[in-house]
């Protein structure tokens, strides 16, 4: 079967290919979609999203992709949301394969400019510091005034 490949697809540089891997595939439950031999790199699909992880060399070779020097954490100021059917089974089997989260799961609402979208999510950072974030929408419901009060208040606005 061909992999129908999404309009937009991170790709993700790890330090350390197979610890990815694992944590991807083995606590997140990520499948691999794609894998190029011995070539560390993997396509990696969950409920519909994508992701690439790929080690990097800094050997010169990835001029310009990639930076001179990567530092922990990466992706700094980026988090990535994967929308998922049962997040609360999936953050159990995460707690259960002895991963810890960044953030606890809880409920947000989060404003989608012409409703509230009520979430129950939580965040989790993979080895290399990327946060990823994972949520499920429970219910959505008409914006209101105090939805603006409260949102202005949050950020400033």
């Amino acid at each position: 079967m061909t992999l129908e490949i999404n309009s937009l697809v991170p790709e993700l540089w790890c330090s350390d290919f197979e610890v990815s891997v694992e944590f991807y595939t083995g606590v997140l439950g990520f499948e691999i979609a794609q894998r190029r031999g011995s070539d560390p790199h993997a396509y990696l699909t969950l409920h519909g999203a994508q992701i690439m992880i790929a080690h990097w060399r800094l050997d010169g070779n990835w001029v310009p992709w990639l930076p001179e020097q990567m530092a922990y954490p990466y992706g700094r100021g980026i988090n990535f949301q994967f929308m998922v059917p049962d997040v609360d089974r999936m953050y159990e089997a995460v707690l259960a394969r002895g991963a810890k989260p960044l953030l606890a799961i809880y409920d947000a609402d989060i404003w989608k400019t012409d409703c509230m979208d009520t979430r129950r999510q939580y965040m989790i950072l993979d080895p290399d510091g990327y946060v990823l974030r994972f949520a499920q929408s429970l219910r959505t419901r008409p914006v209101d005034d105090s939805d603006l009060k409260k949102l202005s208040k949050q950020y400033g606005t």
